[in-house]
């Protein structure tokens, strides 16, 4: 892996400059995102809305909301759709633009002053718009359907729906209703023909989308300091709204505590005209006692029956109406209705005892004291409901809601986003990040396989020799190019098609007396010397081999195995081996153009009979190498191929020769290698790095093995020099000195 990505340093450093450009343009064009906050404080639980002091602390109702259930409060439709409506925030409007062009041209615009169209193109915006919407409602069937506000001459506007029937024609500032659409359209500073695209929202969808841009969050945990955030790229706008949004929570939770409030003033008002008639009743009936019994002071006796049993109706009394007022929130199961219940019964109960004790009481004393007793009860209760009344009337003026604001919105100077060194370092990161995917899939993914360990470790086939993509061989290449051009007329050279690196060649004669094969002209190049490496394994295999017929193969065009059979039959030769070199694709070979002899008079003539073998092979020039063209093109070379003949050649040429490397075309792309395997002793794959995938590669092998042929090993041709293959310059530093004398003044160059 990491030798992968030193072989690919400049493809990750590039692919990272981009993306920080990518980054930087960012940073230029998008538009800055400011935030205001405010901050809420929840105040600490008050008593009970009738303020009676109760024994049992478990009677109490539920504590106030805790700072969660706060924030869901402040999250809640009843606290963010006020706000909605009072910013239009069910009303998005945006101005059609050109993608990047127009951003960038906002940039170098006034608000409120709407710049000249690029281009020409007026009906595009290109900064300084203004629209303010102040209302807009339309059909439940046109919600959240794009339509389309056109600005026409003198402040008249247009609303298209999204087929472009108008729907709205009105002028700004003035309300308009038409087609169900009713619009006023409070500001609009825009060039006659902008566009812009206005959408009206679904209630529920514009809190939704609302909510997206407002954070609410504890300021410090389980602190009841709540925080309130908007953010927006007006930063005038965004601290107006975060205020709003506070002062509506304020005032959502004052109108909450005010109805509990409305509640219990109602409740009260409508028990005081039934207690004041107690009250009267009461009196009524002492008065008449004492005028009957003419007796105004109880005894000592009847004194404490009296007080006794005051403060027990008062007690009961109280709960009572306590009772009452929970009835009308709690249901008689409740534990807090229950438990006043249970209070009730044992003042109830101590009162029957309080009564038994003062039974031998005269009934004239025990009845005075009745009356008064109750007199001073009815006197009690009533007196308290009127004075709760007025605490309630006071309270609902001065009401808090429990929560207070702590912090005020203020305008913010300085955005939030985008931030410059979250960007640039994402930037940075995800430059290199992508780098090394890209050259991770270039490797694995996007093109043929590059590594040739591969093929030694999936498909068993030893790798005899690895060689490098040769500058030489595309200079030979190019230099009779130019020569076979210059050789043909007109159209002829125009209609030339370009050759493929080290590979592919024309059918002519550049009157060169030199060949273009590396092994003749450059023989100490390192692709040469990597090539006799191949040589060294062949040698060692076909020792060992049936026949001392070498075919060379590859799975699709352009993999090399021409440019592999000529220097190999080149490098044996060199050895004093008697080779002969056959150009078996009979489809599109082109061996003959490499020693500068043309195609006719080869393979398929033999084939056909129509040629002597022994006048179709040519000499080369160089000592030992004997040549075999292709021949005339033929109209079915595998159905010639099939026949008797091409044994009988190989057979005679096996015995007259060391060695017979026999050129094929691509296995995959026809079947005229196959034929040809099961003759060969021994088969040498030819592959280009990144050419072939591993399917491929593995197709090849399975179908040789089908042929009955034997592949030998593999070549690793053409691949690009890099990092990780320096060590390849070893064998050309080592060879450079070449045919010099001076062995000390080597020496004394580090060689």
């Amino acid at each position: 892996m990491l030798t992968l990505m030193r072989d690919h340093v400049w493809e990750i450093v590039v692919t990272t400059v981009v993306v920080l450009t990518m980054a930087v343009a960012y940073l230029l064009i998008a538009s800055p995102i400011y935030s205001a906050d405010i901050v809420v404080r929840v105040d600490p639980p008050e008593p009970n809305a009738l303020g009676l002091a109760l024994q049992n602390q478990d009677m109490l109702p539920p504590p106030s909301p805790s700072p969660v259930t706060e924030m869901a409060v402040m999250e809640s439709r009843s606290v963010l759709q006020p706000v909605i409506d009072q910013f239009r925030f069910d009303v998005s409007v945006k101005p059609h633009q050109i993608p990047i062009l127009g951003d960038i041209a906002e940039k170098f615009a006034t608000p409120g002053q709407p710049s000249a169209p690029w281009l020409g193109l007026k009906s595009f915006a290109w900064g300084g718009e203004r629209v303010q919407i102040g209302a807009l409602d339309v059909p439940r069937e046109l919600e959240e359907e794009k339509l389309t506000l056109v600005a026409l001459e003198h402040g008249a506007y247009e609303l298209l729906d999204p087929s472009g029937e108008v729907l709205v024609s009105g002028m700004v500032g003035t309300p308009v209703k038409q087609n169900g659409v009713s619009m006023l359209i409070k500001e609009l500073a825009a060039r006659p023909g902008t566009k812009f695209e206005v959408i009206r929202w679904n209630e529920l969808d514009a809190v939704k989308r609302f909510l997206a841009t407002v954070k609410i969050g504890d300021k410090v945990k389980d602190s009841g300091l709540l925080q309130i955030q908007y953010r927006d790229k007006d930063p005038d706008k965004a601290a107006a709204v975060a205020n709003a949004l506070g002062q509506q929570y304020i005032a959502s939770a004052i109108a909450s505590r005010q109805l509990n409030d409305t509640k219990t003033l109602a409740f009260i008002n409508g028990e005081l005209p039934r207690l004041l008639a107690d009250l009267r009743k009461s009196e009524e009936a002492l008065k008449s006692f004492r005028s009957n019994a003419q007796s105004m002071q109880p005894t000592n006796e009847a004194q404490a029956y009296l007080q006794g049993g005051l403060d027990l109706d008062k007690q009961i009394a109280s709960l009572q109406l306590q009772r009452t007022q929970l009835l009308e929130r709690y249901t008689e199961q409740s534990r807090w209705v229950q438990n006043v219940d249970e209070q009730l019964a044992q003042l109830k109960q101590a009162k029957a005892k309080f009564d038994t004790h003062f039974n031998g009481m005269p009934a004239s004393e025990r009845e005075s004291v009745d009356l008064i007793r109750a007199q001073k009860v009815a006197e009690t209760i009533y007196l308290g409901m009127v004075q709760k009344a007025q605490q309630l009337q006071v309270r609902r003026a001065s009401t808090t809601g429990g929560a207070h604001i702590l912090d005020q919105a203020i305008r913010p100077h300085r955005p939030v986003m985008p931030q410059p060194v979250l960007v640039l370092g994402g930037g940075l990161l995800l430059g290199i990040v992508s780098g090394v995917v890209l050259v991770f899939m270039r490797r694995h993914v996007m093109i043929g396989v590059t590594d040739p360990r591969y093929i030694e470790r999936q498909m068993s086939v030893p790798v005899f020799g690895e060689i490098l993509f040769s500058q030489q061989q595309v200079l030979l290449d190019r230099n009779a190019t130019s020569a076979g051009r210059k050789s043909l007329p007109g159209a002829a050279a125009r209609a030339t098609p370009p050759l493929h690196k080290g590979m592919q060649d024309i059918q002519f004669n550049t009157g060169d007396d030199h060949n273009r094969i590396l092994a003749a002209r450059f023989p100490h190049d390192s692709s040469v010397e990597a090539l006799r490496n191949v040589r060294t394994a062949v040698t060692r295999d076909l020792a060992r081999a049936r026949n001392n017929i070498m075919m060379i193969i590859g799975p699709t065009p352009s993999a090399g195995k021409s440019f592999v059979a000529a220097n190999l039959a080149i490098l044996h030769a060199e050895i004093g081996s008697r080779v002969v070199l056959i150009d078996a694709d009979m489809r599109r070979g082109h061996l003959a153009s490499l020693f500068n002899e043309s195609n006719r008079g080869g393979l398929s003539e033999v084939l056909c009979e129509r040629l002597p073998l022994r006048s179709a092979l040519r000499t080369t020039g160089i000592d030992g190498l004997t040549f075999l063209s292709c021949g005339v093109r033929p109209e079915n070379p595998a159905a010639l191929l099939m026949k008797p003949r091409l044994k009988e050649v190989l057979d005679r040429l096996s015995t007259q020769f060391d060695l017979v490397i026999i050129d094929t075309p691509p296995f995959l792309a026809v079947t005229d290698a196959s034929i040809i395997a099961s003759d060969a002793g021994a088969s040498l794959l030819v592959l280009r790095s990144g050419m072939q995938s591993e399917e491929e590669i593995a197709d090849t092998v399975k179908k040789v093995e089908r042929a009955e042929g034997r592949i030998a090993g593999a070549v690793f041709n053409g691949i690009p020099l890099r990092r990780s293959t320096r060590n390849y310059d070893y064998e050309t530093n080592y060879a450079s000195d070449f045919g010099e004398d001076d062995i000390p003044h080597r020496a004394t160059h580090g060689a």
